[in-house]
């Protein structure tokens, strides 16, 4: 329903409460409707409307003389039938909508001035672009991104591979989508990677035909020791017996194939405690060193079990995806040879804040932690109980063709194989063409599956696997949809069903697009899709990089305690700061599980938390380490994107906040705003105050200096009030309103002169005295104080905007383009759709899937 729609309802209910009152509306709308229409359709509004408007608001900026924002505005036509300027006028009318121009000091239209300019721009823009709709569109061809190839060559091959480390890592763009056109392309050493990723993806598929001998690893423990504290079968926060804290060592395994892993387990669970969460994780030799090495975490499995109850836990994966050590033997029957080794380490990653705290192996503290008690371990690998494995018979199928007639079995092979990679019925001569491939390769081979190994390899080099399928001439709209449906939501290769409705021609009707879209949300494929549109939309990856000051934090992050990496964060457990991207990965995936709406993002009743972040948020109650959402208080000063801890540190300095990193971070991603970097001859803002622990946390003393200096004050006018009702929450996200007094020497945490770690929060407290000032004045806006105050006139007055960014940030990343002034009123349409419904999140990505701009497989147009 759009808005005009909404309007004429409303006005029908208020017919019959009060006919005069609804008369009235009528010839208001009216009224304003042909106020409007008239001056759009004089063919001298822009002499007598625009230019007078620009004169008086605008060129003192934007004329000849001084050109800001590289906008000339006494040059542009007033004809925008050409299109000559019409990305200029789309950019004016962006200004426009987010009320940022003219600038604060300078006199100011109004509103109504600004209405009719609006008016005029949209009414000549609407035209122009129906226009140019009619001619036919340009198709970019894109290539996948890691993550969509990755995870499709999973789904084709039916197992998980972990490439990332075999491909050339993708671009990054700062609150932008890499996997449009402009970024996706490929070179020759890119291509070089493909080719080796795709024949190390084959020789895992397609087996040897003889059946291996499987490995076989078992280590028993025993529950001596308990005596002395702790049993050999027990594991503890901070280890355990010798074969826990150093792992259990593997050495002569099989470098291809699937793994199990079997284990008998249970808890000890000490009052207050329902479980303890228990890791498994395997990579490079550990020794006894300490150093921390190369892994990959297995899974986490949560006992809840007691001693008297064992339980065996199974997992499974490919041993491919595991790093490990070769070791030059110096002694024993294999000395000069090479030794690949492993370890696979167990670990109780329980965290509650206080794991730095005093000695790291003190009985005392274990004990009063959760613990897990492990009987037995086996490792098997490969499993072959069933041989050749399913993954094998998917591609070498049962065929008399096989002994009767190779070549013909060769390409009824390679015509599934292929379907199912191009996303799209492979072509007679495509097959043919690989067909031959074999024909060259099979002599030089020792088999069928070798010769196909590397026949198949060749195919997942093509442009036809490597590319989305939009630009390919061959896919019809039905499976280029399927497509756009499966990457969009799952990041990956459409499924049998979607394949299904393509070959069928059904995916045309709007209400079977929206059961797919519902089915495929509901699917654990779509948790790939939120965290990487979450990941790039937010840009909070950049919170696993910045430096936690750790003598101002010492509790933050859990530390390697001794070896040559003493002092570094512990690399094989989660850290508060892996909990925080998945605190804002699972709010933004609970939005769309329960259809929330949008607008959550700057204020909600709820945090997505375990014990580990509500201790540190200072929620009270939470318990075990398991993400999940928990009703919040205002007290906790909470709620909304811009609390969470991946924001507040990822656009920090590690020692103090940062105001304008924080406010680029709230105008790109939640208003939808474009801050462009600064000029190389501005001088940067010293983050002095943010690296010395002799200073003041604070640099609003610097922000000011900064809006005295010409070249500085225009950003800085349009920045610093959006960051510095931030200031409340300090380096490491938490909410701290006061600091210490200018000047004031903070000292970092000494174990000498504080004792302990609460000895040091009593000596910060004592020189917390100063109440932070977070007040500030919002461009064209109230005065704010802190965030509270902040959210309430956000949500207030820049509602549709901040909903129609979360429409654009989803567009964008759904068809795989940036949005241009061809989308500009489309957006627009979903926006007012979805306004009904206050901007349900998973309603909005139905209405985005349904909508003409993502059905349309030729949908890239030139500005």
């Amino acid at each position: 329903m759009n808005r005009v729609v909404h309007q004429w309802l409303t006005i029908r209910r208020l017919f019959a409460a009060n006919r005069a009152i609804a008369f009235a509306m009528v010839l208001s709308m009216m009224s304003c409707s042909v106020t409007v229409a008239q001056q759009a359709a004089k063919p001298d509004a822009f002499s007598t409307l625009i230019k007078p408007f620009f004169t008086q608001y605008c060129i003192k900026c934007h004329g000849s003389s001084k050109t800001k924002g590289e906008i000339a505005l006494n040059a542009l036509a007033g004809d925008l039938a050409t299109g000559d300027d019409i990305v200029h006028w789309n950019s004016i009318l962006d200004m426009l909508d987010f009320g940022e121009m003219p600038p604060i000091d300078e006199p100011q239209p109004k509103p109504e001035e600004v209405k009719a300019v609006k008016q005029w721009i949209e009414s000549g823009m609407r035209d122009y672009i129906k226009n140019v709709s009619q001619e036919a569109p340009k198709t970019k061809a894109r290539r996948l991104t890691n993550v969509e190839y990755q995870n499709t060559l999973s789904d084709l091959l039916g197992f998980e591979l972990d490439l990332h480390d075999d491909l050339a890592p993708d671009p990054e763009h700062h609150y932008h989508f890499n996997n449009t056109a402009e970024l996706m392309r490929i070179g020759p050493e890119q291509l070089n990677r493909y080719m080796d990723v795709a024949r190390q993806a084959m020789r895992c598929a397609i087996v040897d035909p003889q059946k291996p001998e499987p490995y076989r690893l078992r280590r028993e423990f025993s529950s001596l020791g308990t005596d002395k504290g702790l049993g050999q079968d027990e594991i503890s926060v901070f280890g355990g017996a010798r074969h826990f804290s150093n792992g259990i060592q593997v050495s002569g395994f099989p470098k291809y194939g699937e793994y199990r892993i079997r284990l008998s387990a249970s808890g000890i669970l000490p009052p207050g405690h329902d479980e303890v969460p228990l890791q498994l994780n395997m990579g490079e030799f550990q020794g006894g060193d300490h150093n921390e090495k190369a892994s990959r975490n297995i899974a986490t499995v949560y006992l809840t079990n007691n001693v008297d109850e064992p339980k065996i836990f199974e997992f499974s994966g490919r041993i491919e995806n595991f790093p490990y050590s070769s070791e030059l033997q110096s002694k024993g029957p294999d000395q000069g040879k090479l030794l690949d080794r492993m370890t696979l380490r167990l670990s109780v990653v329980y965290d509650d804040g206080t794991l730095n705290d005093g000695a790291h192996y003190a009985f005392v503290r274990q004990l009063g932690m959760p613990r897990a008690v492990v009987n037995w371990v086996e490792l098997e690998c490969p499993v072959t109980d069933v041989w050749p494995p399913k993954h094998h018979t998917d591609i070498l199928f049962d065929s008399p063709l096989r002994d009767t007639d190779e070549q013909a079995y060769v390409r009824e092979v390679l015509g599934r194989f292929m379907t199912r990679a191009y996303r799209r019925p492979a072509l007679q001569k495509e097959v043919e063409r690989f067909s031959q491939v074999y024909h060259l390769v099979r002599p030089s081979t020792q088999s069928l599956e070798e010769a196909m190994r590397e026949t198949l390899a060749m195919v997942l080099v093509a442009p036809r696997f490597l590319y989305h399928t939009e630009s390919d001439s061959a896919t019809d709209e039905h499976y280029a949809m399927a497509s756009r449906l499966s990457y969009f939501l799952w990041a990956s290769m459409p499924d049998q069903e979607l394949f299904e409705l393509a070959a069928r021609h059904e995916l045309d009707d709007p209400l079977l697009i929206e059961r797919q879209v519902l089915r495929m949300l509901a699917d654990k494929k779509s948790k790939r899709f939120i965290e990487d549109f979450t990941l790039q939309w937010l840009s909070i990856r950049k919170l696993l990089t910045v430096p936690i000051n750790k003598q101002l934090y010492p509790r933050f992050l859990y530390r390697v305690p001794i070896g040559e990496t003493a002092g570094t964060e512990m690399g094989y457990r989660p850290s508060v700061r892996d909990y925080m991207m998945q605190e804002t990965i699972g709010f933004v995936g609970h939005l769309i599980d329960q259809n929330l709406s949008v607008l959550n993002i700057v204020d909600s009743d709820f945090a997505v938390l375990n014990e580990r972040l509500a201790i540190h948020y200072g929620v009270a109650g939470v318990k075990g380490m398991q993400m999940r959402p928990v009703s919040i208080k205002p007290e906790h000063h909470l709620g909304g994107l811009l609390t969470h801890g991946s924001v507040l540190i990822g656009n920090g300095t590690g020692t103090a906040p940062h105001p304008i990193y924080r406010a680029v971070w709230l105008r790109e991603a939640i208003l939808g705003d474009t801050v462009a970097a600064p000029p190389s001859n501005v001088p940067a803002l010293s983050d002095s105050a943010g690296k010395s622990l002799e200073q003041a946390l604070s640099i609003a003393d610097l922000l000011a200096k900064h809006r005295t200096v010409e070249s500085c004050k225009d950003c800085h006018f349009r920045l610093d009030p959006w960051g510095i009702p931030f200031e409340k929450y300090n380096a490491i996200g938490k909410y701290q309103p006061k600091v210490p007094k200018d000047g004031t020497r903070v000292s970092g945490y000494n174990k000498q002169q504080h004792v302990d770690l609460v000895g040091y929060q009593a000596y910060l407290d004592s020189i917390n005295i100063v109440d932070v000032d977070a007040t500030s004045g919002v461009p064209h806006g109230p005065q704010v104080d802190g965030l509270r105050d902040l959210k309430d006139h956000l949500l207030k007055q820049r509602r549709d905007d901040i909903a129609e960014n979360v429409i654009r940030r989803l567009l964008t990343y759904g068809i795989g383009r940036h949005l241009t002034y061809h989308d500009r009123f489309a957006v627009e349409a979903l926006s007012e759709e979805n306004e009904v419904n206050d901007f349900g999140m998973r309603d909005i990505i139905v209405s985005i899937c349904k909508s003409k701009v993502f059905r349309d497989r030729r949908q890239e147009k030139e500005d």
